[in-house]
């Protein structure tokens, strides 16, 4: 565990996203950035580095002050945090050059999911980019769950002992399908290498894409 792990009490290592570091080639000349879920504020804090103004929302007040911490220690200004309701935040029209969502709409049901889909989508001025990613149908999790679960919504299942207590997992095709009105510039859908490590795989569905100027 590194020194800022033993120092903020991060409960896991405090590294970027690899989506979010594949983004990167194109978030050259963008502004302002905001992190939907933040979290723990690894991504946050990477975004900020690499010159992007951040707003960090999440509804974790524990988390939050984690990160505030090590943003102050570490000089990070460009880091405004905002704890809040992912789902219902007045996100302002065609205001963000980019959006980052990593692993946070699959902590909901799908009909909120939906829900902030439209805002996320509509805060994104023209060209901005879309960074975002969800568990998907091909995860051993919810191939457990679909077996031994009743769905409370289409994928979307109650697991108070799971990290998050509402798990929804997008349908096949789906993320690519929401984003039909944007240029896709990056897409997986499959099994993939947990980040951390705790488990061998999980089945994830990723996307980057660019808001069609109109």
């Amino acid at each position: 565990m590194s020194l800022s792990n033993n120092t903020y009490g991060f409960d896991r290592p405090f590294e970027p996203d690899p989506l979010a570091q594949r983004a990167l080639p194109y978030l050259k000349e963008k502004l302002n950035l905001v992190d939907i879920g933040c979290g723990e504020g690894a991504d946050s804090v990477f975004f900020a580095q690499q010159g992007l103004e951040v707003t960090a929302l999440d509804n974790n007040n524990e988390s939050l002050n984690r990160l505030k911490s090590y943003a102050d220690d570490h000089g990070f200004s460009k880091i405004t945090l905002e704890n809040c309701n992912i789902i219902d935040y007045n996100y302002l029209k065609n205001y963000f050059d980019a959006a980052s969502c990593l692993l946070v709409g699959c902590c909901m049901r799908r009909s909120e999911f939906e829900k902030m889909l439209q805002s996320v989508k509509a805060t994104l001025k023209p060209n901005g980019i879309m960074i975002m990613s969800l568990r998907n149908y091909l995860d051993p999790t919810f191939v457990e769950y679909a077996s031994s679960l009743d769905p409370i919504e289409p994928n979307t299942y109650y697991k108070p002992d799971d990290c998050c207590e509402i798990r929804y997992y997008i349908e096949k095709g789906r993320l690519k399908e929401v984003f039909h009105d944007f240029e896709v510039l990056y897409y997986f859908e499959g099994l993939a290498p947990d980040k951390y490590r705790e488990v061998e795989e999980h089945g994830d569905s990723y996307i980057i894409c660019r808001k069609i100027e109109t």
